[in-house]
């Protein structure tokens, strides 16, 4: 099994409890991240953006299924989330993937290359070689990219004026993810999407 089919039967499957991500850096991080939100919106399952594993849980009026995304490298939290009895998803990094891989459902993220082509070509069936090559070299662009295919994939113009010392979408991700995590300022959320809209220069026929 792929770390792509095991993403898959890791959120479908009720039997798995943890899942660990070695998610290399951010740019590749977000790759993973955008595969997870993509099957637990597909499958009605509700995602908790939480990297306090003695937060309170907060109380399930509609009874969901739901999967908590923690980001950590601390040792002393991990232990925590790998003994809880929720399930999650922690990413990681590679110290801690070599610690916990032999006893924890693990995902190497140095594999992504391989991924991003698994996912794209024998998942999503998108054969399309621009937008393979495109989200190869840009992985955190991989989810949006994706989005703008499914949607108009006859007019499917691949993004430009990615510039890599000055990242401004990844620093919106960035941000984006802190706001989820901390689970409040509606508002901050939807400024900071509208502002990756407008710097991508999306119009309303392609996202």
């Amino acid at each position: 099994m792929n770390n792509i089919e095991c993403i898959i039967s890791f959120i479908r499957e009720k039997t798995k409890s943890k899942l660990l991500v070695n998610q290399v850096n951010d740019e590749i991080g977000f790759f993973y991240v955008g595969v997870v939100e993509k099957e637990a919106n597909t499958n009605n399952i509700k995602l908790n953006f939480n990297d306090n594993p003695m937060k309170k849980d907060a109380i399930n009026l509609f009874e969901l299924e739901e999967i908590d995304i923690c980001f950590s490298n601390s040792k002393k939290i991990i232990d925590q989330l790998v003994v809880s009895n929720r399930k999650c998803i922690i990413f990681t990094d590679y110290k801690n993937f070599k610690l916990y891989s032999n006893s924890v459902l693990s995902i190497n993220g140095y594999n992504y290359s391989k991924d991003i082509n698994y996912y794209l070509k024998d998942v999503l069936d998108i054969k399309n070689n621009e937008i393979i090559n495109f989200c190869l070299n840009n992985p955190y662009l991989t989810y949006s990219e994706v989005s703008k295919y499914l949607v108009n994939n006859s007019g499917y113009i691949k993004e430009n004026g990615i510039k890599v010392s000055d990242n401004f979408i990844l620093d919106i991700r960035k941000e984006l993810f802190n706001l989820k995590k901390n689970q409040r300022d509606i508002y901050k959320i939807y400024t900071n999407l509208k502002s990756e809209v407008k710097y991508k220069k999306f119009n309303f026929l392609v996202y």
